[in-house]
């Protein structure tokens, strides 16, 4: 994890599933605090994701507006990821963004 702009970036890669979704969640739930404005989780290196990761980033999207903290994801045009990110309507709860910069300058100008 990295901080950009004092917003905290969490990058992942490789296959996100049911394997790794204990890991995902802990590792997730754990990265903002509620001093932080948001958190940008970025997609652009995972190749696969299942419906449990899908379901690690809905929890976490909740868990996060609940304590009034914004979420981004970030994720490469084209491939799966991003058709999983689409069929499941992800965007209806968080921004979706093709850059980390831009996730952050968004997260940051909506603070």
């Amino acid at each position: 994890m990295t901080a950009e702009g004092g917003i905290p970036v969490v990058r992942l890669d490789g296959e996100l599933d049911t394997v790794r979704a204990p890991e995902l969640r802990r590792d997730l739930m754990a990265a903002a605090t509620n001093r932080d404005a948001g958190l940008v989780v970025d997609l652009t290196e995972a190749t696969y994701l299942d419906s449990a990761a899908v379901n690690v980033l809905f929890e976490l999207a909740d868990r996060l507006g609940s304590r009034q903290v914004k979420m981004a994801i970030v994720v490469a045009e084209g491939g799966l990821v991003e058709r999983v990110v689409t069929l499941v309507d992800l965007g209806s709860v968080v921004q979706i963004h093709r850059k980390a910069d831009a996730a952050v300058a968004a997260i940051r100008g909506s603070a």
